[in-house]
């Protein structure tokens, strides 16, 4: 294949201590040296005890070669199932772990293979075996491993796993997955630069689809409400100098496994999107594929969208894993690197036009909110006026929503009317059972890559106003058009009390798409 998208140095990874915190400080565990070829002129032969045995495989099962570097079976057990073969100290007792962590990798192998059309790693090409390490002490000791896929001496990936979090089947998911990115031939997806943000992101996203039901599985999200305003594609490659390198920072590229969650399992957009880039050969960075792929207007909406229903309390995952990601934002985050509102007003507008602080400002792909309490009968005007262009002269494209949240029937979602690319307005008349409303504004430009020496902004002005407004039309949600069928995506009538995904088929014809959460 072409170049790889997933190498790491493992040795340089520092030790974490137990399972919860494998899985919550994920961000600091690899090294990334970005070609294969790269990696095996930069490691020396001489650092490993390098080791070359047949083994016969069970009867029916394929018979591989094992392909060794670090491991030595006068010292270590190992169990062998599929293409793999997992090592561990002989002082641990480890082999019902092994046991259930091959059957649950054999499980992920066949639905990226069958399901997702990854590939397999060099190592079975090539009649090895993949190996895979539980670590923690004893043998291992000495090579200092954390939780990751690096590249051997002999040129073959490998994977390390603490032998305390061998059952931690987000963190397995994880890697496991990585196992099979390996082999990826699309230079636009190279784990580096603006695009490194995916091979993070897809292999969370993969976890979190494996494993439902786990407390755990979008732990950084809130990050994403609390750190709108910066670049979706900010990850370790990229991050500027004059970031504050804290938790919420450095998680992101992690967390945006909710954006792909939202695109698969809330938008129905097709499971092939996520990963048939990674095996196409593309120039284009994940953002750019994604976008060309849907369509520009497509993924803007799911783009605001995504950000109004994250902003909504994110409605679209279990509240317990919500709560869970809450608290690890009281636990892990900087309290004073919260962004996660611009102004909040309480039953008044903004008194004029206002901006985000310079530090504040959208930069591409990125959104920011205001929010308005409110407890009385009034219209408000939700105003967008952005400029033409970036802080580096692109083109800017901005959409505004307003989510309204009604104490009786619930969220409600609002695109505002937009006349250009970078000025909207919108009308609503409130009630005092509209306890709160939410002005999201997004800069979606056609932009998808950043090599200035800071992020490139992209500027605007926003207006709330109470009462009447000359010049800009009012809109009452409830009395402008009448309610005829609600139909889910399957085309079938529904009931108004059910919630989920659904269409709405108004008097006047138009059709608006909903996530409604029932309350």
């Amino acid at each position: 294949m072409a170049s790889n998208v997933l190498n790491y140095r493992i040795g340089d990874i520092a030790p974490i201590l137990s399972a919860e915190q494998y899985s919550r400080q994920s961000f600091i565990k690899t090294e990334h040296m970005p070609l294969r070829a790269f990696i095996r002129h930069l490691i020396q032969p001489s650092f490993f005890i390098s080791t070359l045995l047949l083994f016969t495989a069970l009867p029916g099962r394929a018979q591989f070669t094992i392909n060794d570097t670090f491991g030595d079976l006068t010292e270590c057990d190992t169990m062998t199932r599929g293409i793999f073969i997992v090592w561990w100290d002989k002082d641990f007792d480890l082999t019902a772990k092994a046991d259930q962590l091959l059957d649950t990798m054999i499980s992920y192998r066949n639905i990226c293979l069958n399901d997702l059309d990854m590939a397999d790693p060099p190592n079975p090409e090539n009649g090895f075996y993949y190996n895979v390490y539980l670590h923690g002490g004893g043998f291992f000791a000495p090579q200092n491993w954390g939780n990751g896929q690096g590249t051997d001496s002999n040129g073959f990936p490998f994977l390390t796993l603490p032998k305390d979090a061998v059952n931690d089947w987000v963190n397995t998911a994880h890697e496991t997955f990585h196992i099979f990115q390996y082999n990826a031939d699309s230079p636009g997806f190279a784990y580096s630069g603006d695009s490194q943000w995916y091979i993070e992101a897809s292999a969370n996203w993969f976890a979190a689809r494996q494993n439902p039901d786990s407390p755990r599985r979008f732990v950084e999200a809130e990050s994403l409400v609390r750190m709108p305003h910066v670049p979706f594609w900010l990850s370790y490659d990229n991050f500027p100098a004059d970031y504050p390198p804290n938790w919420q920072r450095y998680v992101h590229q992690y967390a945006l496994a909710l954006y792909l969650y939202y695109l698969t399992d809330v938008a129905g957009v097709s499971e092939d999107l996520i990963t048939a880039g990674m095996f196409s050969g593309t120039l284009e960075l994940p953002q750019e594929y994604m976008y060309n792929t849907l369509g520009g207007a497509e993924f803007r909406q799911h783009f605001i969208d995504w950000a109004a229903h994250m902003t909504n309390d994110f409605d679209f995952i279990p509240a317990y894993q919500a709560a869970t990601n809450l608290n690890e934002w009281n636990d892990y985050a900087d309290p004073d690197d919260d962004n996660e509102f611009i102004a909040v007003y309480d039953n008044q507008g903004s008194g004029g036009w206002v901006s985000p602080e310079p530090d504040r400002v959208t930069n591409a792909w990125s959104f920011n909110t205001f929010k308005l309490n409110n407890s009385q009968a009034e219209t408000y005007t939700f105003e967008l006026n952005g400029d033409a262009t970036g802080s580096y002269g692109d083109n800017a494209y901005f959409q505004g929503k307003v989510l309204v949240r009604n104490s009786s029937t619930g969220p409600g979602f609002y695109d505002l009317e937009m006349t250009d690319d970078t000025h909207g307005s919108l009308s609503l008349a409130l009630t005092p059972e509209d306890t709160a409303a939410y002005f999201i504004i997004a800069a979606m430009p056609e932009k998808f890559e950043d090599d200035h020496p800071s992020f490139q902004q992209f500027p605007y002005q926003a207006r709330i106003t109470a009462g009447p407004v000359t010049g800009v039309l009012e809109t009452d949600p409830a009395k402008t058009r009448t309610e005829v069928k609600r139909f889910n995506f399957l085309g079938q009538e529904i009931a108004k009390d059910q919630g989920g995904l659904l269409l709405i088929l108004y008097d006047d014809g138009t059709v608006e798409k909903r996530y409604q959460v029932n309350y």
